[in-house]
């Protein structure tokens, strides 16, 4: 242990001589002369600025470097900023953390990050199904309690698409192709129809890969995945003063991704597995499809000189199946006996903002809006469960029930806002906006019987009837009375900040901002329920209020070749919406184990957060570019109990004392690098261009309810990439070769315990696990036309 500490030492140690070297690599006067770094103007802020000019922490990350690193999937992308987690923990979810708090998207709770596209509020998984064609990403972070469609407490992220040139025709082609079937060919070409009037951009990417490289022992079968999209973008200048897009956007793509499992069979049947090992037990492979139609309309109309009408549309629509193997380490060898769980998703989600700001006014600017929001969501499934029956062969024989569910939840918010600048003087800015809110809920959680569906040979009659007999009485159920159903409530959230511009080159803010998430039930549509004292009513949970200081800086230096940002922040969370898994609940009288919950429950506590990021890009050469940033953060509960399974007596669930513990699962410390250098040859340039993300230890939430045998710590790792290729001078085409995971790391990134038939038939043999990708090559060409 004291190796292991001695060595975490050091690695933080060289983090920051690390962190302060590139920082002072930024402070060396560039060789070259009339470098300038381009200037990145967004729209965190719903009007375009640079991000410089932001009283508040925008990271961005432009198409041009997601082409550069050959980012293809929603994990890859988190590698080039420190402090921002994404995760894919199976096909179907992904789930996305900033600033130290992060939400399971299958808990049912309000996002912590909530995700935009082309500024409207989308899933997910809708918006880093497929990165390709992209404009930029921006990266909000801290509560967006004023300007954003939602009140999220941990930022938001926001993805723009390339939209096509009024005036002139581009596009390009581009192929990658590696290790683990990696194959990704992208197609975009737009044009102006009508020179300086209307435009049109399509775009089309086909993409596969094997998910990881897992391999089912039992049905030969290796995880995989590919997908399909295409995106049409209209661009119409009705005016001078007037101007219209429209985007529309399929993806379709299926997979199947059985559970990669380690451990040891407690029963000698099972083999002994390592994570390394990326094998399944399974007896079906979960596999699954996931499409949608996203429709994006949005106009800016000038009214006058200095006055700004603008409107957002949007509306898409998902379906997702997912056939998922429950029983993961294969115990019911009758493969009549299904341990599966079908399940079909339909979202369907409605937004409309309206935005009417003045422009360029001496002393005050302002904004004021309307924003609305209807998301629908339709969950149906259907939940095999094999079981044991006693009066049979020696070993028992093999029988299954059916269980029909229905999860329908219709959410809807409006909300008024107004943000506001006021000069007070030629370098003094005050900030400041409010917001209200006011959201509806209704949900169910419905559950039918669906009978037997396999009676095996040999039953005992008496039993198979029992079983069946009180299964009906068990049913129908319902999770959610009609007293829990409907909810609405409303909120009051805002932001003040003061930017004071030093210098020319250099401001310095401070900003206070105050997020909110609503309160709500936690689904558990399982008749284990009614095992506690008040129903339902000790599974719903109150809203959630966080306040946060930031104070940072915003710098431009070596004459424009330079740009170094920071910030240092302290939030307190009144209400943390917390989230458990695998959560077993007891007879009270007798202190016997008598269901696990399929879900888990929501719950509240008391939370800070506080850290400090930094950020910078530089020119440092005509041929050298590099940039980076640092994050480091401390997310703990304050003084909070948390369900858990070490109960007392007389006890349903558990409640243990979680105080200081991370409440986020995200780590202390990550690092991110990247450069750039080339040289020329001829026409050309040869370059090579590396990209470094440290990510520190972090805690296993997964293993918050002390189930199973988890690790309660990942371990940290150092992903490396790194690209050799050959351009032409004005980058018409570029070929590279590439290797990713350079140091061939092998931790586990995510863990969850054993399921409930591997407890109720071992006491739990086999974790189920995701682990870093391998070390793989490949290569990439693109040609722009």
């Amino acid at each position: 242990m004291k190796n292991a500490r001695a060595n975490e030492l050091s690695v933080r140690k060289m983090l920051i001589a690390t962190a302060l070297t590139a920082m002072t690599a930024l402070a060396v006067p560039a060789m070259g002369q009339g470098l300038v770094l381009e200037e990145v103007v967004v729209t965190a802020t719903k009007r375009e600025s640079s991000v410089q000019d932001i009283a508040g922490t925008v990271n961005v990350v432009g198409g041009e470097a997601l082409d550069e690193f050959s980012t293809l999937t929603f994990a890859e992308l988190e590698n080039q900023t420190a402090g921002f987690s994404l995760g894919t923990p199976n096909a179907r979810t992904s789930t996305i953390a900033m600033r130290g708090v992060a939400v399971d998207p299958e808990s049912g709770a309000e996002s912590t990050v909530d995700v935009y596209w082309n500024d409207m509020v989308t899933s997910t998984d809708v918006a880093f199904s497929q990165l390709y064609d992209l404009e930029r990403i921006e990266i909000l972070r801290g509560p967006q309690g004023t300007l954003q469609g939602r009140t999220s407490p941990g930022g938001a992220v926001n993805v723009i698409t390339r939209k096509p040139d009024l005036h002139e025709a581009d596009g390009f082609v581009q192929v990658i192709a590696g290790e683990a079937d990696v194959l990704n060919t992208q197609v975009a070409y737009g044009a102006p129809l009508v020179e300086g009037q209307f435009a049109v951009r399509a775009a089309v990417v086909y993409d596969e890969e094997d998910l990881g490289g897992v391999e089912n022992v039992q049905t030969g079968t290796s995880s995989n995945r590919d997908a399909v999209s295409a995106r049409l973008t209209a661009l119409w200048q009705v005016s001078d003063a007037l101007d219209a897009t429209f985007v529309y956007q399929y993806f379709d793509r299926e997979y199947e991704n059985p559970a990669s499992l380690a451990g040891s069979d407690n029963q000698g049947r099972g083999p002994t597995l390592v994570p390394t090992d990326r094998e399944g037990l399974g007896r079906t492979d979960n596999p699954g499809d996931f499409t949608y139609d996203l429709y994006n309309l949005s106009f800016n109309w000038d009214i006058g000189e200095n006055l700004q009408l603008s409107s957002v549309t949007g509306y898409y629509t998902t379906e997702k199946n997912h056939w998922e193997q429950r029983d993961r380490a294969g115990y019911f060898l009758d493969p009549a006996a299904t341990s599966t769980q079908l399940s079909y998703t339909e979202f369907d989600d409605v937004v409309q903002e309206l935005r009417l700001a003045s422009l360029g006014n001496d002393f005050w600017d302002y904004m004021v809006g309307a924003y609305y929001q209807d998301r629908q969501t339709d969950t149906i499934f259907t939940t095999n469960t094999p079981l044991i029956i006693a009066g049979g062969p020696p070993n028992g024989v093999s029988l299954s029930l059916a269980t029909d569910g229905s999860i329908p939840v219709d959410s809807k918010q409006w909300s008024l806002f107004t943000a506001n600048s006021l000069y007070l003087s030629d370098t003094l800015t005050l900030e400041f906006g409010l917001r209200y809110t006011d959201y509806e809920r209704a949900r169910r959680a419905d559950l039918t019987y669906g009978g037997l569906t396999y009676i095996a040979a040999g039953s005992n009659p008496l039993w198979v009837g029992v079983v069946d007999g009180g299964s009906m009485a068990r049913f129908p159920f319902y999770a959610i009375p009609d007293d829990y159903a409907d909810s609405e409530e409303d909120a009051f959230s805002g932001s003040l900040t003061l930017r004071w511009d030093a210098t020319e080159d250099t401001s310095v803010y401070a900003g206070y901002n105050r997020g909110y998430r609503a309160s709500g039930v936690s689904i558990n549509p399982d008749p284990g329920i009614e095992l506690f004292p008040n129903g339902i009513a000790d599974v719903t949970y109150d809203e959630e209020t966080s306040d946060s200081i930031e104070v940072g800086f915003k710098s431009r230096f070596l004459d424009g070749r330079a740009t170094l940002n920071g910030a240092v922040y302290y939030q307190e969370y009144d209400g943390y919406l917390g989230f458990v898994r695998n959560l077993q609940l007891a007879n009270a009288a007798t202190g016997a184990v008598v269901a696990t919950l399929p879900g888990g429950i929501v719950f509240n506590g008391d939370a800070v957060v506080m850290g400090v990021e930094f950020e910078g890009q530089a020119l440092l050469t005509e041929s050298w570019k590099a940039g980076g940033s640092l994050s480091y953060l401390k997310a703990e509960w304050d003084g909070t109990q948390a369900p858990c399974n070490d109960r007392e007596p007389g006890e349903v669930l558990g409640r243990c004392d979680v105080d200081g513990e991370n409440i986020g699962g995200e780590p202390e410390w990550s690092f991110s690098l990247h450069s750039e250098y080339h040289i020329p040859v001829d026409d050309n340039e040869l370059y090579l261009r590396g990209l470094y993300k440290h990510t520190g230890e972090r805690d296993n939430t997964d293993a918050s309810a002390g189930l199973g045998g988890v690790a309660d710590e990942f371990e940290s790792f150092d992903m490396v990439y790194l690209f050799l290729g050959l351009r032409s001078a004005d980058r018409k085409w570029d070929l590279n070769v590439w290797v990713k995971n350079l140091l061939d790391e092998d931790e586990v990134i995510w863990q969850r315990g054993p399921d409930q038939f591997d407890i109720a038939n071992s006491g739990g043999s086999y974790t189920n696990q995701n682990v870093l990708r391998e070390r793989s090559y490949g290569m990439s060409a693109r040609y722009n036309f």
